[in-house]
């Protein structure tokens, strides 16, 4: 059996933890990656919803799925999918939907991240062109996820477990 030291203090009325096995700056440190991390996607998210969901048929609810090949600051390299799903008692129903990979360029003006710009993948003949332009060098990752519907099926359903638990807005 492991021993750990979890330290507790009462803030506002509410328990929040303030150490554990003396490890607080590591603790704050992961919070704030992980924080940064949801911001990150929830920005990819709302512009995949707002910008691209509307070129195909929509139905009740639009949903992306976001699988980052590689960040570097403010550049996020992504295989994307937008789907649209009608809600039929308690199941979703595929309409319609799409591949848009690429990589978003994001900027930060006082804490909030928005969408600069998104190099996107072309269709056709000019796919892997322009797929090798612009993942570069992360390209083997990015088609290694993208040639895998074992993964985008894994992804695709985490992140309709976190739809049906908060819908993007």
């Amino acid at each position: 059996i492991e021993q750990h030291r979890l330290y507790m203090d009462r803030v506002n009325g509410q328990w929040l933890m303030s150490d554990f096995d003396e490890h607080k700056a590591d603790c704050i440190r992961y919070i704030a990656i992980s924080r940064r991390e949801q911001s990150i996607r929830k920005t990819i998210a709302q512009y995949l919803v707002n910008q691209i969901g509307p070129l195909y048929l929509q139905g009740d609810v639009c949903v992306p799925t976001i699988m980052v090949v590689a960040e570097d600051s403010l550049q996020i390299w992504c295989d994307c999918w937008v789907e649209w799903y009608n809600i039929s008692a308690d199941s979703l129903m595929f309409v319609s939907g799409g591949n848009h990979s690429g990589c978003f360029t994001l900027t930060e003006q006082n804490g909030t991240l928005n969408v600069a710009s998104f190099d996107q993948t072309l269709d056709g003949s000019a796919f892997l062109p322009s797929a090798k332009r612009i993942f570069g060098q992360h390209y083997d990752i990015y088609n290694n996820i993208h040639s895998n519907p074992a993964i985008r099926d894994a992804c695709r359903e985490l992140q309709m477990r976190e739809y049906i638990n908060k819908p993007l807005k």
